[in-house]
């Protein structure tokens, strides 16, 4: 599982990276080596290399080639759904899920959330096995709508309550 707070003014992917990349290196080294895994690790390096993530001002970087003509475009919905594709790929191969927990959703610019939605919709599209588990704010369910119009159908929005202390 990677868990992520998103926070206003820093961007999706300097959020996502270090803890993907950590479940990426984690699948690599189950037993027998996958080549999916090193794949999705390819890909998460041309994805780096694209968006050119910082995490507390030291560059992110992976020591391994990337995968030329994926996620490197600059456009963050065609690159993020790439590496998730990638991320479900190699989850596939290895039998396991991912469950991706990012809470504070409300945080993320539209142009994000918009990225996010359509990778989560394509890798439901291929039934892989990766899943987005969001909290946010009550404004979240209309910001989701503004970004991707079929985000309401492909999301659950329960309404939580304050919580009760015992």
């Amino acid at each position: 599982a990677v868990f992520i707070e998103a926070h206003e003014g820093k961007p999706l992917a300097s959020l996502l990276l270090p803890p993907l990349r950590q479940v990426l290196i984690s699948l690599d080294r189950m037993a027998n080596v996958s080549e999916k895994a090193k794949r999705a690790l390819r890909v998460l390096k041309s994805f780096i290399n694209a968006v050119k993530v910082k995490y507390q001002d030291v560059e992110i970087g992976i020591d391994i080639d990337p995968e030329p003509g994926f996620a490197d475009s600059g456009d963050l919905e065609a690159d993020l759904s790439a590496l998730f594709l990638a991320l479900g790929d190699a989850a596939a191969d290895r039998g396991v899920a991912v469950a991706l927990i990012i809470d504070e959703l409300q945080y993320l610019g539209e142009e994000e959330l918009s990225a996010l939605i359509m990778a989560v919709h394509q890798m439901a599209q291929r039934q892989l096995p990766v899943v987005l588990i969001g909290a946010g704010l009550p404004q979240l369910v209309g910001l989701s709508g503004r970004a991707k119009s079929y985000a309401e159908r492909l999301f659950q929005f329960p309404e939580l309550g304050p919580l009760q202390e015992k």
